[in-house]
């Protein structure tokens, strides 16, 4: 492992001024914020209430420290319409992208094996079924994949469900109809979330072990575990204890929403099912490592740190990744975290410091799609109050300022804001399907700080870095931040714009000079 050293680092944000007043010293979990008893009455005011406002119609958080699991609980139902409660140990929930940190450990277990030589190698020396194009000229790399940095232009031809389709490893004929794209841009320029990224991870695993995917997660993950019921769900049929999903109309009539599918050749990306207390044993599995009380999943504590520390990032301030981990700071704490959505939501927190691990799965909840749900409700309509459905960036916001603190800000400090000020836009993520992107507008807020995307204010939190002066929504989502990091050109104008914690960048697309 000594080959790798150099990326074996700690991730810290610098976000103090010169002139002080943010502190950048460690903020562990205070230990009464982790007795069972003060963890069960968070949750039960916080959960209980989300779920009395239709934010989900289903809800499981588990808290671990260390080997031990403090606190584990459901909120909602798994079924409403039979009120079938929401189970922790056995309702299933689709964990959509949180899938992706799977693949990062058993490529770690490969690497430790020796079945790969290293990071760095490019990833045609181990697919067999498929070669990826040269990317602008160079080859794509492992590491490239591992931190959604390959370059691709979207996630390919989406593969209808057939016994062909659901079967592992796919065949090559398969794998060569269009599953996956051209380039977007050049390799290991920039992160952009890429769930291709992981399907090719997921083609190169097979194509080493000469095992379906699903059946090598089982065996060199899950079963060591004890994760009983966790799968890679490769076709489009709920099982029977996964949650059933509902919307809600005015009135808090619950309409069932559609059982969520990825297509087949992405499922390395998000096609895992589990229930909260398998992953109450996944979280202890990465906190304690090679030294843990349980089966241990790598040999050597050198390569859970290599899966767990940053080894790209886009800017300073933002979040980066190790082996399919995002790595960020928050109040001094070095974080892991993977986010996934289908429909279905899911949060996995890793407090390397603290050596706690939190888990959130969510089901349904908000209003119904009327071109889906509505129809299948026997013509029930939805009209006036829409009810938000609880994500991403409100349930990290919500988790994290509970046990670490609200991330700080600087109310009083005297910046220029006009650099920051304008429009920007997401990177592209494919080839010429969009011209004319989603413009994200950043304002002067009149009061020393910065209105961005509508919402404010925003105030100065360390280099060219701002920080909302109060919690985010609930359902503030992928794209909304509670933290924002400009990067500048060399006459300290802003050119880009990040979220504290994402793979993507949103670039400045105003022209006014001076803005």
């Amino acid at each position: 492992m000594a080959k790798h050293s150099q990326v074996l680092r700690r991730f810290v944000l610098a976000v103090a001024f010169a002139a002080g007043g943010i502190s950048t010293a460690a903020a562990e979990v205070p230990a009464a914020k982790l007795q069972p008893a003060a963890i069960q009455k968070w949750a039960d005011e916080v959960f209980t209430k989300i779920v009395a406002e239709h934010r989900v119609s289903g809800l499981g958080i588990t808290v671990i420290q260390g080997d031990k699991v403090l606190f584990m609980k459901g909120y909602g139902y798994q079924d409403e319409a039979t009120k079938k409660p929401f189970d922790p140990n056995v309702t299933q929930t689709r964990i959509a992208s949180t899938t992706k940190q799977f693949i990062g450990v058993a490529i770690a277990q490969l690497l430790e094996r020796g079945q790969i030589a290293s990071l760095n190698d490019p990833v045609n020396k181990y697919l067999k079924r498929i070669q990826l194009p040269k990317n602008n000229g160079e080859d794509v790399l492992i590491w490239d994949l591992l931190t959604h940095r390959g370059g691709f232009a979207g996630n390919g031809k989406n593969l209808d469900f057939s016994p062909e389709t659901i079967k592992q490893p796919l065949s090559a004929e398969i794998l060569k109809s269009g599953v996956i794209p051209d380039y977007a841009r050049k390799r290991d320029t920039v992160s952009v979330y890429c769930n291709i990224c992981s399907g090719v991870l997921g083609f190169m695993i097979e194509d080493i072990t000469g095992k379906g995917l699903a059946d090598h997660l089982r065996d060199n993950i899950y079963k060591p575990l004890g994760m009983a019921n966790t799968v890679l769900a490769i076709d489009d049929k709920p099982s029977p204890n996964m949650a059933v999903q509902y919307a809600y109309v005015e009135g808090g009539v619950a309409v069932p929403r559609p059982y969520p599918t990825l297509s087949p050749h992405l499922a390395a990306a998000g096609s895992n099912i589990s229930t909260a207390a398998d992953m109450s044993k996944w979280l202890i599995a990465n906190i304690t490592g090679a030294s843990g009380s349980g089966k241990a999943l790598l040999k050597d504590q050198k390569t859970w740190d290599l899966v767990h520390t940053q080894y790209r990032q886009n800017n300073p301030g933002s979040s980066g990744f190790g082996m399919h981990f995002f790595t960020y700071d928050w109040n001094g704490e070095h974080m892991n975290e993977q986010y996934g959505s289908l429909q279905h939501y899911s949060k996995f927190y890793l407090f390397n410091d603290s050596k706690v691990g939190i888990f959130v799965t969510l089901a349904g909840g908000g209003a119904p799609n009327p071109n889906m749900e509505i129809p299948k409700a026997g013509g029930v309509k939805f009209e006036g109050k829409a009810f938000p459905q609880m994500s991403h960036s409100g349930i990290r916001d919500l988790v994290l300022s509970h046990f670490l603190g609200a991330l700080p800000y600087q109310k009083d400090a005297k910046v220029n804001l006009a650099p920051y000020i304008g429009q920007y836009g997401n990177i592209t993520r494919n080839i010429g399907n969009n011209p004319n992107p989603t413009l994200t507008e950043v304002k002067d807020s009149g009061d020393g700080g910065l209105i961005i995307d509508g919402r404010g204010t925003y105030r100065p939190s360390g280099p060219h870095t701002f920080t909302l002066d109060k919690p985010i929504e609930l359902e503030a989502g992928f794209g909304q931040s509670n933290r924002y990091v400009f990067a500048v050109d060399g006459s300290g104008r802003a050119t880009g714009m990040f979220q504290h914690v994402n793979a993507g960048k949103l670039e400045r697309v105003d022209t006014k000079s001076g803005n």
